[in-house]
């Protein structure tokens, strides 16, 4: 993260520096119409001395007679202040708090403290609000990238895709800045650690880019280096000895530290080196290097790597709609279509996982199905048993039936003399007992 920090961090300098010069200017209107913005840094009662920035990083400064101005527009001490904060919005990406702790620490409570009753304060306490939230979302590890938020636990979830997105910010930051070395160096170290990312098509075709930027520069590099050289050498021919000999110094001393640039290139991941117009061994060696990795990269099949990132998002979709059947055809396709790409790794688990749990699930319902269809044998079977039991019943009742009424059947029925008779002999065995 230090080496990303290095590599990028002169470029956000540079960019807040300029749009903060462009905010915080007097400026001074001519009667022809035109205007000088800048800042007033001295006045006479005939004149205005006005400090401007020439160009995006010089500045130079212009004396103005009262006679030519038509107008001056002052800017008020607290807004020029409020200005000099530089820009206060959130940079599209964050990945420590370096933006954050100045404003959030010194610049702004002073600026507050300063000019409590500026028109600008509100807005100011309002960012520094905001700014301080922030600061501890990243303090919480969270990140922003691309002006879009992540949280600790996303990252932790996708290290290396967010790892890839953090350092491809810092390519298209040195593309930005027109830094063609930077930007191929920090591309280099992009594609040695994340070769899989999913950014890696778009970092290819930047890279692609700068190569031809790069080859640009070389020969107005080494047109530049063959006049500096030959002023020397004509300096050489009237310089005091000491004069020669700082001069031949400082030749030998430009010497060595390009040879040592080539030599080091490399040791830190990338091969590319600051260019040294005055060497020519140093040019020949970045030119040949151009064209190495211009043959190199141009071998990138950078549509089919899309489209394999494209396969393995689209599988990984099919997986949450729980269609593992075209989300493992969508495997097949991205490792067909790009087989470095990193998210295969996760389309795979992801397929197996849910292809895994698919199978637990089938097997768990089968085991269901069969524990059901027992219980409902083992039911029948009962119910089967209790009707058999109820029949035998039902037989043995009118089986018992049946004998009793043949055994009544076989049982001879008394006649009614029969029966008088009977009567008459008890009643004579009773009166033959009373009179004895």
């Amino acid at each position: 993260m230090q080496t990303m920090m290095r590599n990028i961090t002169p470029l956000i300098v540079i960019a807040l520096a300029t749009l903060a010069n462009s905010l915080h200017a007097d400026v001074v209107v001519l009667k022809d119409g035109s205007k000088i913005t800048g800042e007033i840094i001295a006045e006479t009662s005939d004149s205005i001395t006005v400090e401007y920035f020439a160009t995006r990083t010089i500045k130079d400064q212009k004396t103005i007679s009262k006679n030519e101005i038509d107008k001056v527009e002052k800017i008020s001490p607290d807004r020029k202040a409020f200005e000099e904060l530089g820009s206060l919005e959130t940079p599209a990406t964050v990945i420590d708090t370096s933006f954050y702790d100045p404003l959030v620490d010194r610049k702004l409570p002073e600026f507050i403290t300063k000019y409590p009753d500026s028109p600008c304060a509100a807005e100011a306490i309002n960012r520094l609000n905001i700014l301080k939230e922030e600061r501890n979302r990243v303090n919480q590890g969270d990140r922003r990238l691309e002006s879009v938020w992540m949280t600790a636990a996303e990252i932790a979830a996708e290290p290396y895709q967010t790892g890839a997105m953090i350092q491809y910010t810092f390519v298209k930051a040195g593309a930005a800045s027109n830094n063609p070395v930077e930007t191929l160096r920090t591309y280099e170290l992009l594609e040695k650690k994340y070769p899989g990312s999913a950014v890696m098509p778009d970092a290819v075709t930047i890279a692609l880019k700068q190569l031809d930027v790069l080859q640009a520069q070389i020969p107005a590099a080494r047109a530049n280096g063959e006049i500096e050289l030959k002023n020397i050498s004509n300096a050489l021919v009237t310089a005091r000895a000491d004069e020669a000999k700082m001069l031949k110094d400082g030749l030998e001393r430009d010497a060595n530290v390009a040879k040592a640039a080539i030599k080091t290139a490399g040791m830190d991941g990338s091969k590319f080196f600051a260019i040294f117009q005055k060497s020519k061994e140093a040019l020949d060696a970045l030119q040949s290097l151009v064209a190495e990795e211009r043959v190199r990269l141009s071998q990138f099949q950078i549509t089919t790597m899309r489209e394999g990132i494209a396969a393995a998002k689209e599988g990984i979709r099919m997986i949450r709609e729980e269609k593992l059947k075209a989300a493992r055809d969508y495997l097949v396709l991205s490792q067909k279509l790009w087989p470095a790409n990193h998210d295969i790794i996760k389309l795979k688990n992801a397929v197996d996982q849910a292809e895994a749990a698919q199978a637990a699930k089938a097997e768990i319902e089968a085991k269901d199905a069969a524990a059901k269809a027992a219980q409902l044998a083992s039911k029948e079977a009962a119910e089967k048993a209790a009707k058999q039991k109820m029949a035998a019943e039902i037989a043995e009742k009118e089986r018992a039936a049946s004998l009793a009424a043949e055994k009544a059947a076989a049982t001879p029925t008394p006649t009614p003399s029969q029966d008088v008779a009977g009567k008459l002999k008890d009643r004579s065995d009773i009166l033959e007992v009373l009179e004895k």
